[in-house]
């Protein structure tokens, strides 16, 4: 099994209302929001952050799961 780790900025979107949201992922994930919500701006915060994940593809089971979940925290 292989984690995925990347490093990605921290964006400010403001949206038509003035709410503001912090996306995180990426220009694909801003692009993806951009296209959601109404949105009039972004803007990088200047702060990047480490997202890690696993493929969702094979599947595990509950079990497997909490094996590797264990020995993730074991590392620590």
């Amino acid at each position: 099994m292989k984690m995925i780790i990347e490093k990605v900025k921290v964006v400010e979107l403001t949206m038509e209302d003035g709410t503001k949201i912090l996306r995180r992922g990426g220009e694909d994930a801003v692009r993806r929001a951009w296209d959601t919500y109404p949105i009039v701006s972004a803007r990088w915060t200047g702060e990047e952050e480490t997202m890690q994940w696993i493929p969702e593809e094979p599947r595990l089971s509950k079990q497997e799961i909490e094996q590797y979940v264990a020995k993730e925290i074991m590392s620590w």
